[in-house]
This record gives C-alpha cells, structure tokens and sequence, in this order.
C-alpha cells in the first residue's frame, strides 16, 4: 500500500475510533469524574488497533521491573506514534502532560480535559508553573504520568535536549522516573508528514531513577536523559550529545547552540 495512502487510512481510523471509544466511556467519567475507563481502552484496545493499522511490529524490552506505586514516565519523541506504543506498553493506569493546544481539538481536547490529563501552556511562565505544580500533586496522589520532555518530535531520530519541567514534577512529588527509549518510530512516520511506512517499532523501559540520589533537577534529567541515550543506542537508534543535556528556556526540543544559530 502507498505509504501516503496508509497515513491517511491510520489518520482516518485513529479519529473514528478515539471518538468512538471518547463517547462510550463520557457515561462513566461524567459519572465518577475519573478517566480510568478511556485510558484501558487507549491501552488495550485503541493503541494496539492504531498499531496494527499502520503495519508496526511492537518489540517491548523490559530492562527492569516497574517501581511500586506512582510513576513518571519519561520517553524521547520521535514521532506521533510514540504516543500508542508507549501507552500499550506500560500495563497501568497513566495520564499525559500535554501542550494546552491539544485540549481545543474537539473531541479529542475534550477527551483530555475529562481524563484528567495535564494541561501546559509552554508561551506563559507563571501558568506553566501553575501547572506543574497541578501535576505534582496528582502524581503524588497516586497518578503516573507519561511525559516528553524534548518537548516536540526530534527530525533527525536523535534524542534532543530535555527541558526541566518534568523534572520538577517529579523532584515535588518525590516519585520515580522510568526512563523509555523509543526507536524505530522516526522512520515509520516521519514529522510533519502523512505518510506511514510500515516496520519495527522499538521501545525499551529502564530501571527507574529515584529523585532521592540526585537532589537537583538537573542531575536527575542528566541521568535520565543519559539512561534514554543508552536505551535508544541499544536498540540501534541513534542516540543523542549526553553533554547537551538541558534545552534553552522556551525552546522545546533544541539546545542553546541551535538557539543561538
């Protein structure tokens, strides 16, 4: 099948569906307040159907057992497919710290809004640190999160610097971050292209980083981001500059060299 062809196939079927299981599941978060439902279907049902569309083999290597209780969950970005492989692969309950944009999709905004996802707006500081601050006590109330912290899709493969954010929440609610590597899925569907080419995705989940034994946030998204590196090489990706670590103020998924370019 053309690649063009089944991008639009997959980008047909992942609204139809995520609208589907949105509106058999608002009953019962209208009723309990809670987005447990929508987020067993997403893992169990909408993620691995999504998958299986776009022709994606997912490979899951488990490097070491999850933590007990709440998590962070902290994975490069490669491609918009990240987002159902690494929802299938973790087997909990998780919510996503996503960009305020997301949530005016209709639908979609709607679906997030209601399952108690996070919402950040990136332009305005102190809403970004209201926000995290949100975050934070939701995970320390038992919620894991999946989060991103280059903060846009990388365009090269490679793991791109990662901004503090997600560092913060975790530091706050003392909770673990398990590092996730993501390969493969750059070359399936590359940004800011409709086109989906079928193959090997790759993820691999790490031993989780406990906030404890590095008390400042950026020693731990140091060691995070170097966890992920050497994940994501393991799995043939290309990895990332360890030195470049932390991305400028604002400047999602770039370093101050690119910045300053």
């Amino acid at each position: 099948m053309n690649a063009r062809l089944r991008g639009y196939l997959v980008l047909a079927y992942a609204a139809v569906s995520m609208a589907f299981f949105f509106f058999i599941s608002l009953p019962v978060m209208l009723i309990t307040g809670s987005g447990d439902l929508p987020m067993w279907f997403c893992r169990r049902a909408w993620a691995p159907s999504a998958l299986w569309m776009a022709g994606v083999d997912l490979d899951i290597r488990w490097l070491a057992p999850l933590p007990d209780g709440p998590a962070i969950f902290a994975s490069n970005h490669e491609s918009a497919l990240d987002i159902w492989a690494v929802t299938a692969a973790i087997p909990r309950g998780v919510r996503f710290v996503a960009k305020k944009e997301l949530f005016r999709i209709p639908v979609f905004g709607w679906y997030l809004a209601l399952g108690g996802h996070v919402k950040v707006d990136r332009r305005d500081r102190g809403q970004a640190l209201a926000s995290l601050a949100a975050a934070g006590r939701k995970v320390a109330s038992g919620t894991s999160l999946i989060v991103f912290p280059e903060g846009t899709r990388s365009r090269d493969h490679r793991v791109h610097p990662f901004k503090k954010g997600p560092f913060a929440i975790a530091a706050a609610a003392q909770v673990p971050v398990v590092p996730i590597a993501v390969a493969g899925a750059g070359a399936i569907t590359p940004k800011n292209h409709i086109a989906v080419h079928p193959g090997t995705l790759r993820v691999a989940i790490g031993r989780a980083v406990d906030p404890r034994d590095f008390p400042r946030r950026e020693d731990l998204l140091r060691e995070v981001r170097r966890r992920i590196i050497e994940q994501h090489l393991a799995l043939g990706g290309l990895g990332g500059d360890v030195a470049d670590a932390v991305a400028a103020a604002g400047l999602e998924g770039t370093s101050g060299r690119e910045a300053s370019a």
